[in-house]
């Protein structure tokens, strides 16, 4: 498991980044990041539509954290990143696991410039989910 001062842990901080977060598109998954005044923090989702089963949910989410903690000094500064994790992680080696962060890492300083995506019908599936809208 990556420290706690490295893990995104608040359900609004996962709601900002999947509303107002831009994206970085790989193979293996989606990257949502968002500039902040503190250090970078790293959270991961695993649909249970795409992995059936928590065995394979999870063995995801360590494949991935066991890279980024290879990858430590490399991280951005200052960006929540979350990872949407795709079904290929599972079978993919190692090394192009490796080999595709440190591309998606090259990419944060660029994706920074662009605005955000505007995003469509922002509305709570459940009554526990968090969505944040503008006040007009």
């Amino acid at each position: 498991m990556l420290p706690k001062t490295d893990r995104l842990r608040r359900a609004k901080d996962f709601a900002l980044l999947s509303q107002k977060g831009r994206v970085i598109y790989s193979p293996f998954y989606a990257l949502r990041l968002r500039p902040t005044h503190v250090a970078t923090k790293v959270g991961f989702v695993t649909s249970t539509k795409i992995f059936k089963t928590a065995v394979k949910r999870n063995r995801a989410k360590r494949r991935l954290r066991e890279i980024l903690r290879a990858v430590k000094t490399e991280w951005p500064k200052n960006v929540d990143l979350l990872f949407i994790l795709k079904y290929e992680v599972l079978a993919a080696k190692h090394e192009e696991l490796l080999a595709s962060v440190k591309r998606s890492f090259e990419k944060v300083p660029e994706s920074l410039t662009r605005p955000a995506a505007p995003r469509k019908n922002l509305k709570a599936r459940r009554k526990t989910s968090v969505v944040f809208k503008e006040n007009p």
